[in-house]
């Protein structure tokens, strides 16, 4: 499926009360609080901006490709809500799924929730990263490579792009849902596939060479976002290696915020930080009789233990790295345990 370039230059709203928009042209701007984006390459795909974080679509056959929806820029790790009617079936090429963008490096990001008759995470060449649990599903992890293909940075760019796709993946009709967005963050970092600077994020209905309709509203919330406003936290992570000289790093929305060299005794580790977003401990120079075992981390005294984490990709279980349920307070291989957000 085709990476959408969504363009500049968006319809401003005049002030006074928040009315219903229709967008047929690519635009992209704000709409009672929230982002909005909307492109197409060609057809009668049409999206309907409504009060708060809702949207409506549909298009026909004749619209090659299109994707559009609402949500924040800049993007970032939230807790996601969605709920709505998704008006497709498998014989159509369609997803819905939270798209977005960072900067530097390029990447186009993608957590599938549903889709039609093509899993967009099914590019030739791809590579596939594992998979993990997350808000009652397991999510496959797949990166793609695009070349000379449109970005937000123009119409020729080379970059890659980042799948999560559920698995079962939701069906159609009547749907609804919540993506802890910092899991797949975190998930990824651990697997080397960073992210940029965060640009746009929406929760969005694609189409492509297909017909359908959507009537999605979103919203941000559950008690797994970041606080308002931010506040010093103080970080405990409590860990030992097993022949000493292990080194483990502390990162907090993909940003390395304390790293340590371990001793073969369980220690407290202190790291006092203003940042916000899911947070996870690396285990980063495996090798020889290297092992890390990691007790729990704590936020301001409150304690949440390593092996009721929902992923570990550096456990060592059924015959492979990441290979098991992930709980475990043990990492055997390079590797990370999550520990939601901060």
């Amino acid at each position: 499926m085709s990476a959408a370039v969504l363009l500049l230059g968006a319809t401003g709203l005049l002030a006074g009360a928040v009315q219903a928009q229709t967008l047929t042209s690519n635009s992209t701007g704000t709409h009672d609080g929230y982002y909005y984006s909307f492109w197409k390459d060609s057809g009668s795909a049409s999206m309907t901006l409504h009060p708060g974080g809702r949207y409506s679509s549909q298009w026909t056959s004749n619209t090659n490709n299109w994707v559009g929806g609402k949500g924040w820029n800049p993007g970032g790790p939230r807790v996601v809500n969605y709920s709505g009617y998704y008006g497709v079936n498998n014989s159509q090429n369609s997803y819905l799924a939270l798209y977005g963008w960072t900067r530097s490096p390029l990447i186009e990001y993608y957590v599938i929730e549903s889709y039609g008759s093509y899993n967009p995470a099914s590019c030739a060449g791809g590579v596939d990263y594992g998979s993990f649990q997350s808000d009652g599903a397991t999510y496959n992890v797949r990166r793609c490579l695009r070349q000379n293909a449109p970005s937000i940075e123009g119409n020729n760019s080379t970059f890659y792009q980042y799948f999560s796709v559920r698995n079962p993946k939701k069906g159609f009709g009547n749907i609804s849902g919540t993506i802890t967005v910092a899991n797949h963050f975190n998930y990824w970092a651990s697997r080397g596939l960073n992210l940029g600077n965060h640009d746009y994020m929406v929760f969005a209905t694609e189409g492509y060479q297909s017909q359908g309709s959507s009537d999605i509203t979103i919203s941000s919330g559950g008690g797994s976002n970041p606080p308002p406003g931010g506040g010093s936290k103080t970080i405990v992570v409590r860990a030992r290696g097993t022949a000493g000289g292990e080194t483990i790093s502390l990162k907090v929305n993909n940003a390395t915020i304390a790293s340590w060299t371990l001793t073969t005794s369980m220690a407290n580790y202190t790291a006092t930080t203003s940042a916000s977003g899911g947070s996870l401990v690396e285990f980063t120079n495996d090798g020889g009789n290297r092992d890390v075992q990691v007790d729990y981390l704590s936020v301001n005294g409150s304690v949440r233990q390593a092996e009721a984490q929902t992923y570990n990709t550096g456990v060592y279980q059924n015959g492979s790295c990441g290979g098991g349920n992930g709980l475990s307070e043990w990492m055997h291989c390079n590797g990370a345990i999550g520990f939601g957000n901060l």
